[in-house]
């Protein structure tokens, strides 16, 4: 599958929550990611040259009003290919749910995977029907940068959706007041990397 993804910032999350209720969004979980990012063995190639990402989630299920109702807690792991285009963040991606998180980390650190660093999102899941499109948007938190972002996306089957499904979802995002130039194509790891170089500098 190919995930079509844009990533913009906002300042008022509390807002966006009420314009996603007046365009017929639908709140569907609250989660909370943590995601700890792995590179390849030393010696071969190396994902921050690539472009890729190996990736293994911890995801945490509850409703917002409720948030010491956990409705339960699953495991992936998951590659990302390398981006397609220089506007949103599309790629390939390769999702697998797992049973055993204490195996597969011990597999991951056998093989000689380097665990890089972990991050901790507050996402609240809402879902669209725009254009006869299924959309799932998120009104991400991340505590480490103390800001807030929107991610929309869709999983297109063929390569032939990509052009189609970006459209779309700058066209979503439009009915937001949210314009083409504010979409981010930077990993929230990326983003927070580039803050502890900032912070260094200073």
């Amino acid at each position: 599958m190919i995930e079509v993804e844009i990533k913009v910032r906002i300042s008022d999350p509390a807002l966006m929550r009420k314009k996603f209720k007046e365009n017929q969004g639908s709140y569907k979980v609250s989660l909370i990611h943590e995601d700890t990012s792995y590179n390849m063995p030393k010696g071969l190639r190396d994902f921050k040259q690539t472009d890729e990402a190996l990736r293994l989630r911890r995801s945490s299920r509850f409703d917002k009003n409720n948030h010491h109702n956990i409705q339960g807690i699953e495991y992936f792991i998951t590659y990302k290919g390398r981006k397609i285009d220089t506007l949103t963040k599309t790629r390939e991606e390769i999702d697998i749910k797992i049973e055993d998180v204490k195996k597969m980390k011990e597999m991951l650190e056998l093989l000689g995977f380097q665990e890089i660093f972990t991050v901790k999102k507050e996402r609240e899941l809402y879902m669209f029907n725009f254009k006869n499109y299924h959309i799932d948007a998120l009104i991400d938190y991340l505590p480490i940068l103390k800001q807030h972002f929107i991610e929309v996306e869709y999983l297109a089957k063929t390569s032939e959706e990509i052009e189609d499904s970006k459209q779309v979802l700058f066209d979503f995002l439009s009915i937001f007041d949210i314009k083409r130039g504010e979409s981010i194509t930077k990993s929230y790891l990326e983003l927070i990397l580039e803050k502890s170089e900032e912070k260094v500098k200073k």
